[in-house]
């Protein structure tokens, strides 16, 4: 029977020290836990089934102050610090002020993203969407050919034209620089990166067809498939000048940098739960249809292969996901999917720089300024209804540049970038020749 358990540790410590201020005849005593405490939240009584999983680890470190103040005309000690603990501890910051805890909506999302990259029935190249969008290429590159021959920028760089031409050439390239970029962009986007991608894999042809052949062995030795995809790797850097790390007999200022990491991964299991058709394919037979999966030469494949032609689907699958979905549900091998689980680890670890240019130095600290927070979860995810919806997709860096791009095409030349502006540039670049 499932039981839900819930355990604790504390392994921390007080240091203690004192501070003694002699002109006036008084001693102030301080101790501060350090060390690390956490919780875990899991379930028992139900192996071999996942069970959800939360662990908490919080850490802290402070440094003890060491040092005597002199007077320096006396040489009498007027101020002395004995392992005396800093007076700044706010405590380990939660990941979760940077990274909140994942909604109903995300963990579906998750999941869905789970079956669709470990999917054994999805292919590795799609034979059909590289064909059908290779029409696309020629003019794509054409129209980004184009803003440059009509800019005449080779001859420009190579210095044929007289002073008159390369003057105007110059203000028409300003211009239209605008133009030049977001088509670029877009052609290094959509065109030649996948190109690239593409290309590479179906290098690999033999490879790939090897690794499916062992799969596909595998699956008919009723083995389980277990698979494993990273989702997402995240990074924040908080800095907050000017802090006060102790105030109390000796001031020291500095800077406190928190870095904030997350890191999100799946797991799937696959195996088949009854023998199909293929299940009694001998070598030449598996061999084939090996081939057939890597470049998905599938009725499947078609379906996804339509919605991919359609105008605008990319757009739609930023808010739908529907081609998510399409290939999450390929199932041409007819395979059954468990224990999909998603895992995630969040982290922020904490530290102080002492700006000594603003601070005393008669006493100095031992030992580091270290906060550690550290989270562990897992969640037994699926998809829990039959789309993928995002949030929020255009505030995304990729969306928002594709789609800046889209818009300066759409642009007439010169509003972009107007001639008091091409005046300004041209003088910006003819000063820097000159300085050269």
């Amino acid at each position: 029977m499932a039981t839900a358990r819930s355990r604790s540790r504390d392994n921390r410590s007080n240091i203690s020290g004192s501070y003694r201020n002699y002109s006036i005849g008084s001693t102030t005593n301080r101790s501060v836990l350090t060390g690390t405490d956490g919780t875990c939240d899991d379930t028992i009584g139900n192996y071999p089934n996942p069970n959800g999983l939360d662990i908490v680890s919080k850490s802290r470190y402070y440094p003890q102050l060491v040092g005597q103040r002199v007077n320096a005309v006396t040489g009498v000690i007027e101020r002395e610090m004995i392992n005396f603990p800093v007076g700044y501890h706010p405590g380990p910051t939660d990941p979760r002020s940077v990274f909140p805890a994942l909604t109903t909506l995300q963990k579906s999302n998750y999941a869905w993203s789970i079956l669709e990259r470990t999917n054994p029935s999805a292919p590795d190249v799609s034979l059909p969407t590289f064909v059908a969008e290779f029409r696309d290429i020629p003019s794509l590159i054409k129209n980004w050919y184009g803003l440059l021959h009509k800019v005449q920028l080779g001859k420009l760089i190579r210095n044929e034209l007289t002073w008159l031409e390369r003057n105007r050439q110059l203000d028409r390239l300003i211009t239209r620089s605008p133009e030049l970029l977001a088509a670029g962009h877009l052609t290094w986007s959509w065109v030649i990166r996948p190109f690239i991608r593409d290309v590479s894999l179906m290098c690999d042809f033999v490879f790939l067809t090897q690794k499916r052949m062992m799969m596909l062995r595998q699956l008919k030795a009723n083995k389980v498939l277990r698979r494993r995809v990273q989702l997402a790797s995240n990074y924040q850097l908080d800095q907050q000048p000017n802090q006060i790390l102790h105030s109390e007999g000796v001031v020291l200022k500095g800077t406190r940098r928190t870095v904030f990491t997350e890191k999100t991964w799946g797991t799937v299991r696959y195996r088949i739960p009854t023998p199909t058709s293929w299940f009694f394919y001998e070598d030449a037979k598996l061999c084939r249809m090996a081939k057939q999966l890597v470049y998905g030469i599938t009725t499947h494949e078609a379906l996804a292969t339509a919605w991919e032609l359609m105008p605008w689907s990319w757009f739609v699958d930023w808010f739908t996901g529907v081609g998510k979905v399409i290939k999450a549900t390929n199932n041409t091998l007819g395979l059954v999917h468990s224990d999909c689980c998603l895992m995630r680890h969040t982290l922020s670890e904490s530290e102080f720089d002492i700006n000594w240019a603003a601070s005393e130095k008669w006493a100095r600290p031992q030992g580091e300024f270290y906060e550690r927070f550290e989270r562990k979860e897992r969640f037994v995810v699926a998809p829990i209804i039959p789309f993928a919806p995002t949030t929020l997709p255009l505030f995304e860096l990729k969306t928002m540049s594709i789609l800046g791009s889209l818009a300066v095409l759409q642009t007439k030349p010169g509003r972009t970038v107007t001639p008091k502006n091409v005046q300004n540039i041209k003088k910006a670049l003819y000063s820097l020749v000159r300085r050269r």
